[in-house]
């Protein structure tokens, strides 16, 4: 006997034994009292009735040939009313062919969507999402995959890996990756300041312990460059002063320009390469600003003219690493340098 006969034989017999109940009921509704009778027969009639309807419910089961769900090759699949996450539910997919252990597709994809792409996914779970009509694409947006938590410790989607990536976004002419909404972006610093140790990947981008942003090159074996950024201070910090400093021709400094001539800081940050200086003076000749530590270059970069009132030029400032320069004079007179910002 095949399945579909067997099936058969068993509606048969089901809907014989619901006949004989439900004859039973209509006995049992016209009945009177019975002397001795030791159950109400309402309660008696009810339990017939849930017999009945358990066998109708199974009835309808087997006529709708709706039976426990299996697998396509006929492993049984278990579920359950409730999965905890200490009893979670795993499926394992097969290691010997690329398929997804679960794929959900979007009433509206179609698989030209994804093969006009020229892109497979490999992906054990995959979300394809529909464009929501012909044209245009984008006149409903579909999510192939969504994530939301909720909370300011909740990860909406998270990925982690012990040593490749985390998270790929990919497209083929569109944005990778969209930050929506506030737009902000948090990226955790490296342990250590200054250049990365460890060879970077074409365009890679890193924060160190100091917060400076540092790039890599297209060759991405190529040295690192840090990201160039310039603040500007709302008023001038004077670091020399020519009331108090020497004004023979000669070599000064070093002169620090994170601290103010007075005392107190001057705003600018050990680290920075260059301090935004106004450098003047009321007397004509010519100036030499050189970082501290190093060799004077013997080319002036600073020039005055005579019988002027002031001579006066904007410059930055090349700095030691701990926030140094020396300068190197050609003429008497007093000279002034004021810091309005830095370079780093």
């Amino acid at each position: 006997m095949d399945s579909k006969q067997e099936l058969e034989e068993q509606v048969r017999s089901l809907s014989q034994t619901v006949d004989e109940m439900r004859g039973r009921i209509a006995r049992l509704e016209g009945e009177g009292p019975t002397n001795g009778e030791q159950q109400p027969r309402s309660s008696r009639r009810g339990f017939l009735r849930l017999g009945a309807g358990a066998a109708v419910g199974a009835l309808g089961l087997a006529a709708g040939r709706v039976l426990p769900a299996v697998a396509a090759d006929g492993a049984a699949v278990v579920t359950g009313g409730s999965v905890t996450g200490e009893h979670p539910t795993v499926i394992t997919g097969d290691a010997a062919t690329a398929v997804p252990v679960l794929q959900i597709n979007d009433p509206g994809f179609v698989l030209a969507d994804l093969t006009g792409t020229g892109e497979t996914l490999f992906g054990t779970l995959q979300g394809l999402g529909g464009h929501g009509g012909t044209a245009p694409l984008t006149a409903t947006p579909v999510d192939g995959v969504d994530g939301f938590a909720e909370g300011i410790k909740a990860f909406g989607v998270y990925g982690l890996t012990d040593a490749g990536v985390g998270v790929v976004g990919e497209s083929s002419t569109g944005i990778g990756l969209y930050a929506r909404s506030s737009g902000r972006i948090l990226q955790d610093p490296l342990l250590t300041a200054g250049i990365p140790g460890f060879a970077a990947n074409s365009f890679e981008q890193v924060r160190d312990s100091n917060g400076e942003m540092w790039i890599s090159t297209p060759l991405g074996t190529a040295p690192w460059k840090r990201l160039a950024t310039v603040e500007l201070f709302p008023d001038p910090r004077r670091i020399y002063d020519g009331n108090v400093q020497p004004t023979a021709p000669g070599t000064y400094g070093p002169v620090d320009a994170t601290t103010k001539s007075g005392g107190g800081a001057s705003g600018v940050p050990v680290g920075a390469r260059a301090a935004f200086c106004a450098v003047q003076s009321y007397n004509a000749g010519v100036m030499t600003l050189f970082p501290d530590l190093t060799t004077d270059p013997g080319i002036a970069n600073w020039s005055g003219t005579a019988n002027g009132p002031l001579n006066l030029l904007y410059m930055f400032v090349p700095l030691s690493a701990a926030g140094k320069f020396k300068l190197h004079t050609y003429f008497t007179g007093k000279k002034y340098i004021d810091v309005w910002g830095f370079y780093m």
